[in-house]
């Protein structure tokens, strides 16, 4: 995701007349990570070549009250990505595979959908596939809670009966598409993934501190433990578990920058960083910002090629303005708070300077009252998640010409009106070219009484996630439970629509007003649905027969 909070750091210098040296801009970026008493950060910095800093802050281990330097390693979280579309781009120029080739060639246990998945779709997010991890917390295993393993990765995502929505069409980023990728370049290759990115990148260009955590019980020696910040303290927050290819990878900000600048000098040949650096089309011809494990953006007018990372407790960053001297930086953090992003902003605002002025956007404040007649609950049509355009949201938006509403994280929004002058829905124009359109569903929150809610108990069974859901009425609220230990507490958001950690949960009925599914919905996972099998008594046993119809009237 793009970062938007930003710190000018030129602007004291320019106060006081005095240009300050990169190393004192990093210790101001850093500050509150210069301690023996907390983790931090490692960064690295390098333009046309040369290396310009490389630092640590913080502590590596708190145990041991070890320092963070410029040779620790760290874990990557996702930008480890582009390393893997570069050992799939590595095959398919020995030859040995196509981009094109759809991904059942390879992994014939991969469902066969209407539209064939190819290698292409897997490396840009646009396959449709579900979220591995959003499905194993579905089944009440979030990340963290057991040991994961490729293989448990590889079993859900083969139980896939349907897709997110059809090939091509959309994007949304799965990592499920990179875990099958590194599959693939183990089967095609007849290597392990260690192996042969050893073998074909790491090794090649001298990158001698990186490699695959393929076995998190494995020593690695000079590695930060990552952390997060409970109420008593630090506590370790790791990632136990053998799932690499879209991310699992352990590095350095100097094994980073060494990457970087192979990216620049096409070390490993035009056609990798050609092939890397393309962004995907959609169906619709639609360019998106995604490439190969890269996002090819810009930064304040400026290009940027970059990735962001984030696993457990680590926070990572990886960036590239190619057209201000090939500069880099590598942020490397082991705190769950550390906003690798954002460090690297404020280091290019100094670093590159020079940034064209923005456009002005012609906009006024927000009218108050024309804005409250579009309060109201939302119902997003990819997701069903719910949105509230709550009384004093004005405030937040700039009112555009043209009838739209601007938002300062980019985002532009217009309110649909019926012939009433009532709200039908919204639109809302993503900074990447996306618009995401909800329906208006309510003037306010559902209210269901208890006796709707027990409408919907019973149990839900899933072979998708190899679950059986069970809902139940406890007091006031309805609760949903996919194993034992693991108890979620349902919001009601709109008339048979919930709300839990995020995500939309609603039930669907028969032409009788019979509760027949249940679907799961959240960023990544956009309708799972689980149908409910048929209560070992009469309907009465749920309260069914009496608060269905009644439960539909509302």
């Amino acid at each position: 995701m793009k970062r938007f909070a930003l710190l000018f750091l030129a602007l004291p210098a320019t106060l006081t007349g005095q240009q300050p040296d990169l190393s004192a801009v990093a210790d101001t970026v850093f500050a509150r990570w210069n301690s023996t008493h907390t983790p931090g950060c490692a960064l690295g910095v390098a333009r046309e070549g040369k290396v310009l800093l490389t630092r640590g802050y913080g502590m590596a281990d708190l145990e041991t009250g070890t320092p963070i330097t410029a040779e620790t390693i760290f874990e990557s979280g996702s930008v480890a990505k582009q390393f893997t579309a570069t050992a799939i781009i590595l095959l398919a120029l020995d030859g040995k595979l196509s981009l094109d080739d759809p991904a059942r060639k390879y992994l014939p246990e991969l469902p066969e959908y209407d539209r064939p998945i190819t290698i292409r779709h897997l490396l840009t997010h646009t396959s449709g596939l579900r979220e591995w991890s959003s499905l194993v917390a579905a089944a009440g295993w979030p990340r963290g809670t057991r040991a994961q393993t490729q293989a448990d990765l590889l079993d859900i995502v083969f139980r896939q009966k349907a897709l997110n929505y059809p090939v091509g069409e959309y994007y949304s980023y799965t990592n499920s598409g990179y875990a099958l990728a590194m599959t693939i370049v183990e089967r095609v290759s007849g290597k392990s993934f260690q192996e042969f990115t050893r073998e074909r990148i790491f090794r090649p260009l001298g990158m001698t501190h990186t490699q695959w955590r393929d076995d998190f019980t494995r020593l690695v020696p000079g590695r930060a433990q990552a952390y997060s910040r409970e109420d008593d303290g630090w506590h370790l927050n790791m990632p136990f578990e053998n799932v690499v290819g879209p991310g699992g990878m352990l590095t350095t900000v100097g094994d980073w920058l060494i990457w970087n600048e192979a990216l620049a000098t096409r070390k490993l040949g035009a056609a990798v960083v050609d092939s890397l650096t393309r962004r995907m089309r959609l169906n619709n011809g639609r360019e998106i910002e995604y490439a190969r494990g890269l996002r090819v953006t810009s930064y304040r007018g400026v290009p940027e090629i970059s990735h962001s990372g984030s696993t457990a407790g680590y926070s990572t960053y990886l960036a590239r303005y190619p057209d201000r001297g090939s500069l880099s930086i590598a942020v490397l953090c082991n705190s769950s708070s550390g906003a690798a992003g954002s460090y690297t902003d404020q280091l290019a605002d100094w670093l590159i300077g020079d940034f064209p002025p923005p456009a002005a956007l012609d906009t006024t404040r927000a009218d108050s009252a024309t804005f409250a007649t579009y309060l109201g609950i939302y119902r997003n049509t990819r997701t069903h998640v719910s949105l509230e355009v709550a009384p004093g949201g004005a405030a937040r938006f700039r009112a555009l010409p043209n009838g739209w509403f601007w938002l300062a994280n980019g985002t532009r929004w217009h309110f649909e009106v019926g012939p009433t002058a009532k709200p039908t829905g919204i639109r809302i124009a993503q900074p990447d070219g996306d618009t995401v359109s909800y329906t208006y569903v309510a003037e306010r929150f559902w209210t269901p009484t208890p006796e709707q809610l027990r409408a919907f108990e019973g149990a839900y069974p899933s072979d998708e996630i190899g679950v059986t859901f069970q809902v139940k009425l406890a007091g006031d609220s309805l609760t949903l439970s996919p194993r034992a230990g693991s108890v979620l507490t349902l919001r009601p958001t709109y008339p048979d629509g919930f709300t839990a950690r995020g995500g939309a949960v609603w039930f669907t009925r028969d032409r009788g007003g019979r509760i027949t599914a249940m679907h799961l919905s959240e960023s990544r996972v956009w309708d799972l649905v689980v149908p409910r099998a048929r209560p070992g008594v009469g309907d009465e046993s749920t309260g069914e027969g009496r608060a269905a119809s009644q439960s539909a009237r509302q």
